[in-house]
């Protein structure tokens, strides 16, 4: 099973820090993620072994995502 996920940042530079932020999280074995940043886009394609996985693995991706949402709006307000 697959989920393709396409996410817009503000500007390019953005989207390259979350790649690079969220590229470096431990993975199972059981489901993996493929990362790409196209202008200010973020793209993930999440694959798992069953629904299970796939859930669980897009949860943790959407959570590290909002972190990183976060991160740049309290960098933004300063």
């Amino acid at each position: 099973m697959k989920a393709e996920l396409e996410v817009e940042f503000s500007n390019a530079g953005h989207a390259r820090k979350a790649l690079k932020i969220i590229k470096t999280k431990e993975f199972s074995d059981k489901a993996s993620v493929f990362l790409s940043v196209s202008g200010s886009r973020l793209k993930a394609r999440i694959e798992g072994k069953g629904f299970a996985a796939l859930r669980a693995r897009t949860t943790s991706f959407l959570r590290d995502l909002k972190a990183v949402f976060d991160a740049i709006s309290l960098a933004e307000k300063k």
